[in-house]
């Protein structure tokens, strides 16, 4: 991860913080949050046009990362495959 800590980033995430980042020119923005019992996790494409990838829905007691780590929603790889190459940003 560029300019930041892979382990911090899911961390942040995993907690309902906002992370924005930068992939391959794109610009996206994911954030979690816990509802009633139930952790939301949405991952957005911003720039160059909006688009979300993922939505998760989980119990709290049920919830991992490992959709979003795992899935292939970033052109096709997964988190793992592209986290060398992602910018961690703060707008």
């Amino acid at each position: 991860m560029i300019d930041g800590n892979v382990h911090e980033f899911l961390d942040l995430l995993s907690r309902g913080f906002e992370v924005i980042f930068v992939y391959d020119n794109k610009k996206y923005c994911a954030q979690g949050w816990l509802e009633e019992g139930i952790y939301e996790l949405n991952v957005a494409q911003w720039e160059p046009w909006v688009d979300h990838y993922i939505w998760i829905k989980r119990s709290a007691e049920g919830y991992d990362m490992n959709a979003f780590k795992n899935d292939k929603i970033f052109d096709g790889k997964s988190f793992w495959e592209i986290q060398e190459d992602i910018q961690w940003v703060d707008e």
